[in-house]
């Protein structure tokens, strides 16, 4: 029997791991062959490029390398970005002729693919829909895409129960989980001493290291410089070991890049890092005892290795999450002190249930792109409502 052949695409390092699993698990099916597009973020060397771990998976095979990437902090970028992204898949996917098209979450490549697949009648699968968030576009993006695709993936019931009441019929509807804990499981452990080497830290006489990353929200692009002013200043009053992970490459990123170069810390404990390999990255989360931004690993992938998050700001704001989060604004003093009441109680050891936890999501999904149904019945949608 022919293999049917589902094209995937990532445009950055948090997408691409989420996928990762799926697509490794595909791999292995006599039934699928996974294609991969390489795209955005994943090409430029401002963000650490991350082309190259992709390349380390053998198992993965890569179609296509597309530079569509506008950095700016103009909020034109992400559309010139995508114009540009849609621009270079429309003929790519014509050729490849892909039997289903996985359509990731909620950013450029998802609209992108998820608008060639409509209008060139290929089945598309929406990885992630139904999540809700407050803030930021990407909400809008996601909830768009759904109604685009012609069955969706989501991560929770919750998450399957929103899609359907956007007028989804049920049948295409899955709750799968999220591959977070697949993710962790695979990576090997690296020993404390190898760690402090790279950090350049001794995590053996420090009691306690900070995860930060903290992304820009459009909502509040012109607030990006006092945001993130405040949140180096709590880091450094904290005055504790402190791993800066770059922001996604979102309008806002070059302002947070030039405000960390122009910050003069005090706290001589903080490393910055464009990009982390994701076995370092993998034990550094591990070895974390707070993780603190606004990324949304703090909701998906935090509470599957019991770490407590403080979210600043409104981002991630009223998306279903394991109780595992303090919110609060951009202040100082409450930033200063969510950490600190995290810290207090580190010790009790409090376990989080992840709603979003699934051992075995990459396998559902790859039976339900074995077993579903590719027809008609499929690519002609019918609204509930």
């Amino acid at each position: 029997m022919k293999k049917r052949k589902v094209l995937f695409i990532t445009g950055s390092r948090s997408d691409f791991y989420i996928q990762k699993p799926i697509l490794l698990e595909a791999a292995k099916s006599p039934m699928l062959e996974p294609l991969l597009i390489v795209s955005g973020s994943h090409l430029s060397k401002k963000f650490g490029l991350t082309l190259k771990e992709i390349k380390k998976e053998k198992k993965i095979k890569i179609i296509a390398i597309i530079k569509n990437l506008k950095v700016s902090d103009e909020k034109i970028s992400r559309l010139k970005t995508m114009s540009n992204q849609l621009s270079k898949i429309i003929n790519l996917v014509k050729k490849i002729s892909p039997d289903i098209i996985i359509s990731p979450f909620d950013r450029e490549e998802s609209i992108s693919i998820a608008l060639v697949g409509i209008y060139l009648r290929i089945p598309i699968a929406h990885l992630g829909a139904g999540d809700k968030t407050e803030y930021n576009l990407d909400g809008i993006i996601r909830h768009s895409v759904t109604k685009l695709s012609n069955f969706s993936l989501c991560f929770t019931k919750q998450n399957s129960e929103r899609v359907k009441k956007m007028g989804e019929e049920k049948s295409r509807v899955f709750t799968v989980g999220h591959t977070a804990v697949e993710r962790y499981k695979k990576a090997n452990k690296i020993s404390l001493s190898n760690l402090s080497k790279f950090l350049r830290l001794d995590l053996k006489k420090e009691n306690h290291m900070i995860l930060f990353i903290q992304h820009p929200v459009s909502n509040w692009l012109d607030k990006t410089k006092e945001h993130i002013k405040t949140s180096f200043r709590a880091i450094d009053e904290l005055n504790l070991p402190t791993i800066i992970i770059r922001s996604n490459s979102d309008p806002g990123t070059l302002i947070i890049q030039k405000e960390f170069q122009n910050f003069k810390f005090k706290n001589k404990k903080v490393r910055f890092y464009e990009n982390i390999e994701e076995n370092l990255f993998i034990n550094i989360v591990k070895n974390a005892s707070v993780l603190l931004g606004n990324s949304s690993m703090g909701v998906l992938e935090a509470p599957s290795l019991n770490l407590p998050v403080v979210n600043i700001g409104e981002r991630q704001k009223g998306r279903q999450n394991a109780g595992n989060i303090i919110f609060v604004p951009h202040d100082k003093k409450k930033i200063i002190l969510g950490v600190k009441k995290i810290l207090k109680n580190i010790n009790l050891k409090k376990k989080f249930k992840n709603i979003y936890n699934s051992s075995t999501a990459s396998k559902k999904i790859v039976k339900i792109l074995t077993k579903i149904k590719l027809d008609d019945k499929l690519l002609n949608k019918k609204m509930t409502y």
